[in-house]
């Protein structure tokens, strides 16, 4: 009858140790289930853009067809002329920006955005903040150091692209991060210049491995 007894508690104790590893089994799919959910949740992306001959604003739609995400163009209040343009020009417009100080970071001149208050409403519902712009004697233009100054990027994750086709992106990122409304929770990445429109694969290749 003990032996029976016996018998019978080791069968319930190998039933029991069967229900708990199952059920810890289930659990730990559901917790892994649950993370990835987490992981695999859309981003909201806006890509930012300002682009004064079309090269930047190239590069700005296929980052915005490679993330699905909303394209705004960074619109100064008063738009660029062809002679402002005209780095050549000693009494350009650009050139007198250029000039107004060693570096954008240190000038006092920040041209206007028109759109400043759509952009602004834009970035508040964003986790992911794209910021193009065309490289100038080595550095963002002078506009998009009052984009960084203008629109808080707390909490945002932020990924700067330029386009040039003699420079690179250089120090010109980290320059506007030192300007920039951000906290302790943005992630600012590295990010990349492009030497003209880049293709699509190109881009999507680049996106992907950013892994934000």
């Amino acid at each position: 009858m003990k032996k029976s007894k016996k018998n019978v508690f080791r069968i319930l104790s190998v039933i029991l140790m069967f229900v708990m590893v199952v059920s810890a089994m289930n659990g730990n799919t559901v917790s892994a289930k649950t993370a990835k959910a987490k992981t695999d949740k859309k981003k909201n992306v806006v890509v930012l853009y300002f682009s004064a001959t079309g090269t930047t604003k190239g590069a700005a739609q296929r980052i915005k067809k490679a993330t699905k995400g909303k394209m705004i163009s960074i619109k100064a209040a008063e738009p660029y002329t062809e002679a402002d343009l005209d780095y050549g020009d000693d009494e350009s417009r650009v050139t007198k920006e250029h000039e107004s100080a060693d570096s954008p970071a240190k000038s006092s001149v920040r041209p206007k955005i028109s759109n400043l208050k759509s952009i602004k409403k834009a970035v508040k519902k964003a986790d992911v903040v794209y910021i193009g712009y065309p490289i100038w004697w080595g550095e963002a233009p002078h506009i998009v150091y009052t984009l960084v100054e203008g629109v808080s990027l707390k909490g945002k994750t932020v990924v700067p692209f330029s386009t040039s086709i003699s420079s690179g992106l250089g120090s010109s990122a980290k320059h506007l991060k030192t300007k920039a409304k951000i906290s302790s929770k943005t992630k600012w990445l590295k990010g990349r210049n492009f030497y003209d429109i880049p293709s699509q694969k190109t881009v999507n290749k680049w996106v992907k491995g950013l892994k934000y």
